[in-house]
């Protein structure tokens, strides 16, 4: 049989070097979705999906869809100076139990280029099968948030402030080399998917393999009908004549949690009776709930199946983030029925077809300014409806559910890499993949 062909599921191993759990983002969730929609097409793709986690183990979902951990080589999480509420992920330059596993595969998908990206580009060079790879986090920008944090933590507050942060500006040069490292690796993959215009436009002049990888919604999952005012207020307290304005995602300044809670802040100091529910774990909850006390919900963590009816039964979804490549939770409420507020530049504001009618965007990120988008939300409530109706409308007309974003993205991108991959002129490749 023709390595790779198409008469027989493609076999694909995605590789995340991140734990799995029920704390894990955006990006760990997006391949959970993934693998759900995979399982259906047992016809089209057989699928193994990496993470890391305490020991190793494998989880069959379906008979085609089977998750794995890995213990990392060089965790992260040993490293205490490392910690910054964003996850932690493996530094390894190689993965011998993630090489160990990719044999037999017709394609390997990196989603990162730590250890088990790294391991991946090694793999397809030595085996010739296809290598593929998606840009799912913007770990430059993440660098630029936290590495003050922990280059004070290594270095001191004094020295690490003000020699290593203000005079040297070791971030930003630290996130200029992470650009350029990625973007090397990225040339050497067969096929790579972007989320972000911006992305696409920088790669897409010397690679022209480039793809969009679109984040599916599920629409009767995220639906309007779901609204229940009256089991926000058993389950959390939350009185009914209130305006709820709901965050979701990690509660830190690289989420933008604390500006969302400043400007709920000044509404509530102009008199206006609103609540911030922040769904989401992190560093921030505790200032936050000092600074708004009665005024805020603080819940954790919350399954998808809890977040669905508490999107629809909230009245205004706010999110400042700036570290997003294409953040689902803003999918997920606009499909909700709610009008959204995001960010311009590395938020959501690629899921707004036209500020101020499905959504709000904002190029700012001044307290002032989100307070004052809001508030017309809060005070005017047909308008609040009107752009919450017409960001379930753009849902339903533009966006694909993840049946087609495995088909028409994932698999048409892994079928170019696996029947036209540039390493398959090695010789071995086949008999050492299969062995």
């Amino acid at each position: 049989m023709p390595y790779a062909s198409m008469d027989r599921p493609l076999k694909v191993a995605v590789l995340v070097t991140l734990e799995r759990g029920p704390t894990a983002g955006g990006h760990v969730k997006s391949w959970e979705r993934v693998a759900e929609v995979a399982a259906r097409r047992p016809d089209l793709v057989e699928l193994d999906l990496h993470f890391l986690g305490p020991k190793h183990s494998t989880q069959s979902t379906a008979p085609n869809v089977r998750f794995h951990t890995h213990r990392p080589t060089l965790g992260t999480r040993a490293l205490m100076f490392l910690e910054q509420g964003a996850g932690h992920t493996d530094l390894a330059p190689f993965h011998p139990g993630i090489w160990q596993a990719l044999k037999g595969s017709d394609v390997v998908h990196a989603t990162d280029f730590f250890s088990f990206g790294k391991t991946a580009i090694a793999f397809a060079r030595r085996t010739g099968c296809g290598l593929a790879a998606s840009v799912q986090t913007d770990v430059p920008r993440f660098t630029l948030i936290y590495a003050g944090g922990i280059i004070r933590r290594m270095f001191g507050p004094v020295i690490g402030s003000w020699l290593f942060v203000k005079v040297w500006r070791l971030p930003e040069r630290v996130a200029r080399s992470q650009q350029r490292n990625i973007d090397r690796r990225l040339a050497l993959c067969d096929r790579i998917l972007l989320s972000k215009p911006e992305d696409r436009d920088r790669l897409v002049k010397s690679e022209p393999s480039v793809r969009l990888f679109r984040r599916g919604i599920d629409r009767s999952k995220f639906s309007p009908t779901h609204r229940n005012r009256s089991r926000l207020h058993e389950r959390f307290g939350i009185p009914a004549d209130r305006t709820i304005l709901v965050f979701a995602g990690r509660v830190d300044a690289s989420k933008g949690a604390p500006l969302m809670a400043h400007a709920t802040k000044r509404l509530l100091d102009q008199g206006l009776n609103v609540h911030a529910l922040v769904a989401g774990d992190g560093h921030e909850r505790g200032p936050i709930a000092a600074l708004l006390k009665d005024r805020v919900t603080l819940p954790g963590n919350l399954p998808q199946t809890e977040l669905a009816w508490i999107y629809a039964s909230a009245d205004v979804f706010v999110f400042p983030s700036t570290t997003e490549v294409s953040p689902n939770v803003v999918l997920e409420a606009k499909a909700s029925g709610l009008p959204v507020v995001v960010a311009a530049d590395h938020g959501g504001g690629q899921f707004v077809a036209r500020s101020g009618e499905d959504g709000i965007v904002l190029a700012d990120l001044d307290v002032a300014s989100w307070t004052k988008a809001i508030e017309p939300l809060v005070v005017e409530e047909q308008r609040r409806l009107e752009i919450g109706r017409n960001a379930r409308r753009w849902i339903e007309r533009e966006w694909p559910d993840w049946g087609e974003v495995l088909e028409r993205d994932l698999l048409a991108a892994w079928h170019e890499a696996a029947l036209n991959g540039r390493y398959r002129h090695v010789d071995h490749a086949r008999r050492w993949a299969s062995s």
